[in-house]
């Protein structure tokens, strides 16, 4: 079987004419379908060739001009392996003692020019290409040449090989001067040369690529933080998470994949201490930072850092934890809304019927921990006929407070 591009066993005989891929792996390049040719079979002097298919089956025959006979094969057929069958015949003379001119095969040349009787020719092939039949012929007194017409055959270098999991893109065949261009697959990195040449001795120039797998390397964990995913090859994604009282700077870099380069598509991202900072600049060794909380948080703990000898912090990194308010409590024959009671948080009052709130319906905690506006306070019916007898003309009931005296 003429051997093709990609991998042999993709492809199978089908008709003996065509190949065709069979059902394989994916690695196997994208169907296609090829003719096996022998290319011409040349023609001897004073012969004639009948047909005009030289494909994989084809026969093609040959007879003598005038009154010549044919010596060697009359019929020659195209093989699978891209040879023609036999070798070329040729065609006696005209008078005894003397031999028609056997021509000179292409890519080949002829030492003697005599074609009477016991003349000696002597063939060769140029290089790249090996004589098949006789190099040597001598004319014989019946008008005939001893021995097969020669043929010069181009050197095959047989199937290169396929690289683990690479694949043939490109070839013109395994003939003197052809040529194989390789590529790995998706995921996978190519080490070596990616062309080969077929040369004149018959072998292959240099050796099949390496294909080895694509890694970017594990990207490290990250301080103050949790790494998801251990696999760090081709198309991989490590995602990071950071601690509680940390906030993941940037934010939209928590996935990182792995790159055709072998490098990850952007930088893992860094924990930060939340609502806070570092206080000092100095990172060297021996030398010493502190931390402090924006407006409204609190450090969980104090805490002061030193540059160890071996590029490590000594010390537990704190939080900025929110200022805490306490519960505000909740007003007689009334209840409260809201269950946080950190800074920022809101809760908000309402009275039973049909008492009234007096004070505010809405707190917020404060940044230096107290609740914002007046408790309020559910008073009834009667409790209001009093304060109107104190001479009070108007209370405004949203805020608790009297307009007017």
């Amino acid at each position: 079987m003429q051997w093709l591009p990609g991998n042999l066993s993709c492809y199978r005989l089908l008709s003996q004419k065509y190949l065709e891929r069979a059902r394989l792996p994916s690695s196997c390049p994208i169907q296609r379908w090829a003719v096996i040719s022998c290319g011409h079979p040349g023609v001897p002097a004073n012969a004639i060739l009948t047909g005009d298919l030289f494909t994989s089956g084809a026969v093609v025959h040959y007879s003598c001009q005038g009154r010549r006979s044919l010596v060697g094969n009359s019929s020659r057929t195209c093989q699978e392996d891209s040879h023609w069958s036999g070798a070329l015949p040729h065609c006696t003379g005209n008078n005894p003692g003397f031999c028609g001119d056997p021509g000179t095969p292409a890519h080949g040349s002829r030492l003697g020019d005599e074609f009477k009787a016991k003349s000696l020719l002597r063939f060769s092939c140029e290089m790249g290409y090996q004589l098949r039949g006789s190099a040597e012929r001598t004319c014989l007194l019946n008008g005939s040449w001893s021995g097969l017409q020669p043929v010069c055959e181009a050197v095959s270098c047989g199937n290169p090989g396929t690289p683990t999991h690479g694949m043939i893109v490109s070839s013109n065949g395994v003939l003197f001067s052809s040529s194989v261009v390789y590529a790995c697959w998706d995921g996978y990195r190519t080490s070596g040369l990616t062309t080969r040449h077929c040369t004149a001795n018959g072998t292959w120039t240099g050796t099949a690529p390496d294909c080895t797998l694509i890694s970017c390397g594990d990207p490290g964990t990250l301080a103050n933080g949790i790494q998801f995913g251990t696999d760090f090859t081709f198309n991989s994604t490590v995602s990071y998470q950071c601690n509680p009282g940390y906030t993941m700077e940037p934010a939209t870099s928590s996935t990182i994949r792995c790159t055709k380069d072998s490098a990850w598509d952007h930088s893992k991202p860094t924990c930060k201490v939340q609502d806070g900072k570092v206080e000092g600049s100095d990172l060297r060794w021996g030398a010493s930072v502190s931390y402090s909380c924006a407006q409204g948080f609190q450090l969980s703990h104090p805490a002061i850092l030193s540059c160890e000898g071996h590029g490590v912090w000594k010390g537990e990194v704190p939080q900025c934890l929110p200022v805490f308010c306490g519960d505000p409590g909740t007003p007689a024959e009334g209840r409260l809304s809201g269950k946080s009671f950190t800074y920022r948080s809101e809760v908000f009052f309402q009275c039973r019927s049909p008492f009234i709130l007096v004070g505010s319906s809405r707190r917020v905690c404060q940044a230096d921990g107290t609740w914002s506006g007046t408790q309020p306070t559910c008073i009834g019916t009667d409790d209001m006929a009093a304060l109107r007898g104190l001479g009070m003309r108007t209370f405004h009931f949203k805020t608790g407070q009297f307009v007017g005296t």
